[in-house]
């Protein structure tokens, strides 16, 4: 950081590494546990967070956690964009849509795209499902693959996993 109270990049990338290596370290936590594998959290989780993340200060203060990263209104929702959603827990999340009826192989490759990209990102804005890789199977992307009905219940779907995630 320097004198005037901006980030560098390299101390911005420094503290990136940290917080990760942090979360990763705090896995275990019950609140990371609970974002980690979609399950609903609290204000109270989101209050716990907080004392995990700041009071310890191994990853500084909430100001060098703004500095780096922007004023976050839901951070439960970021914590779970940084460290992912567990992949069994994004498969759970679809797996009643996926028995209700049959579907072919471009639909249940979007959906483990989808999947994928929850266990990497945590959350999926429902926009990227009208972008690449998205549009790769139909340049309509969600719409082209799926009829209105199937769209609207897999966009219920990706609502849901995020608000679990928000408290």
């Amino acid at each position: 950081m320097n004198l005037n109270g901006s980030v560098s990049a390299t101390s911005s990338t420094q503290y990136k590494k940290k917080m990760m290596s942090f979360l990763i370290a705090h896995e275990d936590h019950i609140v990371l546990h609970k974002l980690k594998h979609n399950v609903p959290i609290t204000p109270t989780d989101i209050e716990e967070l907080k004392r995990l993340l700041f009071e310890t200060g191994d990853v500084g203060t909430p100001e060098d956690f703004e500095r780096v990263y922007g004023k976050q209104e839901h951070l439960g929702l970021f914590i779970r964009s940084l460290v992912g959603l567990d992949r069994e827990a994004a498969k759970k999340a679809f797996s009643n849509y996926l028995t209700e009826q049959r579907f072919n192989s471009t639909q249940i490759q979007f959906i483990n795209l989808i999947i994928d990209y929850l266990s990497q990102n945590g959350v999926i804005e429902p926009s990227k499902l009208y972008e690449p890789p998205y549009t790769d199977f139909n340049t309509s992307g969600l719409d082209g693959v799926f009829q209105d009905k199937d769209a609207d219940q897999i966009l219920g779907i990706l609502k849901s996993i995020r608000q679990d995630a928000a408290a």
